[in-house]
């Protein structure tokens, strides 16, 4: 049995790979909760103090790009890295604008939960079991809450491009994107791989940004895959 560490999203908690877990063979899944850093900093602490020996770091989105950041601080941590939906280049002018409007706005404003529209943009509207995805999105937002919200978008604004240090990396790195991320583009995760020494990238077709929900058995299979390598 084989430890491997596992990060979630923007307001996911465990509950984003529960239709995941159950179909690891062989594997010890450990979920990393990074939901109460305040900086990509206390990201990289929460990682360490998970990881009692160097082990495979998988993460989704920004839990992602968080494990791409602990990698190249720490790269003597990480035996591979898989990004799901995640790339190295970091937020550009108007996303922070965007954010910095958003945070005004929550922190004046009562916080309604996630809308049915933003959910549209996580999700491929032909996507199978679309209305049990969609609750569980709005459950796991309710769960985390507006606090939670406001925490990980002041923690992880100021998140500078990684892409001239992924090139450093010498570890097994694979990503894998959705050919409908209305979030995260593929073709930056592309320019990403390029730049890699042992790199490997595919789409998944016809999915969204929420992989492990969407297509949680075929999400199993690679990663399962890319642990017995």
């Amino acid at each position: 049995m084989k430890k491997v560490y596992f990060l979630s999203g923007t307001m996911n908690d465990e509950r984003l790979w529960q239709w995941v877990f159950p179909k690891l063979e062989n594997i010890i899944p450990v979920y990393i909760d990074i939901t109460p850093a305040k900086s990509f900093d206390e990201i990289n602490e929460l990682i360490a103090k998970a990881m009692d020996t160097p082990g495979i770091l998988i993460g989704f989105s920004l839990g992602g790009f968080s494990a791409l950041n602990f990698t190249v601080k720490f790269p003597q941590m990480v035996t591979k890295l898989m990004m799901i939906c995640a790339a190295a280049n970091g937020l550009n002018t108007e996303e922070i604008r965007l954010r910095a409007s958003t945070i005004r706005f929550l922190e004046t404003h009562k916080y309604k939960g996630i809308s049915k529209a933003r959910i549209q943009q996580f999700v491929h509207p032909k996507a199978a079991n679309y209305d049990r995805i969609a609750e569980l999105i709005v459950a796991m937002d309710i769960s985390l809450g507006k606090e939670t919200l406001l925490r990980q978008l002041k923690a992880t604004s100021k998140r500078e491009s990684l892409m001239d240090e992924v090139s450093t990396l010498s570890m097994p790195i694979y990503l894998l994107g959705a050919s409908d991320d209305m979030l995260v583009d593929p073709n930056s995760m592309e320019d990403m791989y390029l730049e890699l020494e042992n790199g490997s990238f595919e789409i998944i077709s016809e999915t969204g940004h929420m992989i492990p929900l969407e297509q949680p058995g075929m999400l199993a299979h690679k990663i399962q895959n890319f642990v017995e390598e």
